[in-house]
């Protein structure tokens, strides 16, 4: 390349770099002086070029980092590995401090001879506050849904204790004195043991919510097999009232990271729901398990009414139910729990359905 060539590059690097606003793009010498400074340096940092340029570059650092080496070390850094890079606290001429990334590379000649540092460096100090709200607001967020949760499990403790004693009464004044009560007053009695029963239900299933959002309990290695064998058995009066065919097709090797109790209860919802929206003759359900890299993948598929496109996602939210499921007994919490405990476990969970094809609902928890 002729020396005008090189001239002109020169020229045209040099008005590039002094064209960027939004980064100090600047050079050091050997030792940490600032060599060239450009309109970005000018705009980030507050100084002018003939204010700062031959200075040490130390001056950028805070007290604190100047006091404990931090400069040598960033240039030692980039000197020893041709490039360093880091964000921190930087500060302006005013003395204001912002928050910066910083990338510095190792210049040297055509003969390989170290002869500065190359040094640029962006203004993330908007973005830094954006992030730490956002965190502030996320660690807000779950500090709100523990209380809840928590105001959840007292709250429905409470609620079980009088229910139990309205529900016990009942209980007694039939077995007492239902024969003595008028056809009609039997039949207010009904309507109070069945509302306090359909009560009841509902209170444990929203402890059961409300705990599956509590943080995980000790895992350990848990075989899905044997929690399927178990809440099979659980389970056997109502598959024996359904004629449900219940088929375990997972092997003895299926462990997973998991709480057994979380395990089985997440089984034994699927496996209900399974029954309840099952095939109308004989309901099938099916549980298997496939390996994906660290995790098993555990399926629960049944032969139903499926589950519309459009319904396959708010089915997991609590008290939620797909438009074109039939009325079924039930509180509409029984996918929100699987699905927060799932997640509390660090799984994913899903479903894959065709309506009128039946539905595959799975769910991924770490392989033990």
């Amino acid at each position: 390349m002729s020396g005008r060539s090189q001239a002109r590059v020169s020229d045209q690097l040099e008005l590039l770099m002094d064209s960027v606003s939004d980064y100090a793009i600047f050079l050091l010498d050997a030792s940490g002086h600032v060599a060239t400074w450009n309109r970005g340096a000018e705009r980030i940092k507050g100084y002018r070029a003939d204010q700062i340029i031959g200075q040490p570059y130390e001056r950028f650092f805070t007290a604190i980092d100047r006091e404990r080496g931090h400069p040598a070390e960033v240039l030692s850094g980039a000197l020893r590995d041709g490039r360093y890079e880091e964000e921190g606290w930087r500060v302006r001429r005013d003395g204001a401090r912002f928050w910066a990334n910083i990338v510095m590379t190792t210049v040297r000649n055509d003969k390989g001879e170290h002869v500065g540092y190359a040094k640029v460096t962006r203004d993330l100090t908007e973005r830094r506050a954006a992030e730490q709200a956002l965190h502030a607001a996320h660690d807000d967020l779950r500090r709100n849904n523990e209380e809840l949760d928590r105001f959840a499990i007292v709250a429905a403790h409470d609620l079980s204790e009088p229910l139990t004693t309205v529900s016990g009464f009942a209980q007694l004044l039939a077995s007492r004195h239902g024969d003595e009560l008028s056809p009609q007053a039997q039949e207010f009695l009904s309507h109070i043991t069945s509302s306090t029963e359909r009560m009841q239900r509902l209170i444990g299933t929203l402890l059961d919510y409300a705990r599956a959002g509590v943080h995980a309990r000790a895992t350990e290695a848990i075989d899905v097999a044997e929690c399927c064998h178990v809440v099979i058995a659980d389970l056997a009066a109502a598959i024996a009232h359904q004629e449900a065919e219940i088929v375990v097709a997972v092997g003895p090797g299926v462990r997973v990271l998991a709480d057994r109790s979380d395990v089985e209860l997440v089984l034994q919802n699927l496996i209900v729901n399974g029954i309840k929206f099952g095939g109308p003759a004989r309901p099938r359900v099916e549980i298997s398990a496939r390996r994906e890299n660290a995790d098993w993948r555990i399926v629960v598929a049944d032969d139903g009414v499926g589950i519309a496109d459009e319904d396959q996602e708010r089915i997991f939210a609590p008290f939620q139910r797909g438009d074109g499921v039939a009325p079924r007994p039930g509180t509409g919490l029984g996918l929100a729990i699987c699905e927060r405990i799932v997640r509390r476990l660090g799984g994913t969970m899903g479903v894959e359905s065709t309506p009128g094809a039946g539905s595959r609902f799975w769910l991924t928890l770490s392989a033990a």
